[in-house]
């Protein structure tokens, strides 16, 4: 993160935290913690480079939410508080199906670039998702 803010102008940093494995690592961690079932490196990655991200204007775009992004959108504005970084954060949910397949221990629908796109309208710094496809963390 800290090599893409520092290497040139860009408007916006996406990135692309959720494989298959680690949708299934965030799966077995939701079981042992319900707020849990997020990419947690997106976290330190983003404590390192929000003050810089925010001072250059650079929007950032990840589906580091995974399983959770509410539970990820909340751990970001409370990592911006602490290091007093003004940032607005949203997140993009609506892609979990686990409630049509009992049993499962997560269950996704790919979404588009529609809700990053909605968020970033309203002003969003910072716009946390599940499962999108790879596309949509560009198109949005």
């Amino acid at each position: 993160m800290r090599e893409m803010l520092t290497g040139g102008d860009l408007d916006v940093l996406t990135g692309d935290y959720l494989a298959e494995l680690t949708m299934l690592i965030l799966g077995r961690d939701r079981l042992k913690d319900p707020d849990a079932g997020y990419a947690r490196t997106f976290l330190r990655q983003l404590e390192e480079c929000l003050g810089l991200a925010h001072e250059r204007g650079v929007k950032v775009v990840a589906n580091a939410g995974g399983l959770n992004p509410a539970g990820l959108a909340d751990a970001v504005r409370a990592l911006a508080e602490r290091l007093g970084v003004p940032v607005r954060v949203a997140h993009v949910e609506g892609g979990d199906v686990a409630d049509r397949h009992p049993g499962s221990l997560a269950a996704h629908a790919y979404l588009g670039g529609f809700g990053i796109a909605a968020c970033l309208r309203e002003g969003a710094d910072v716009v946390v998702t599940g499962r999108v496809t790879d596309a949509a963390l560009v198109t949005g």
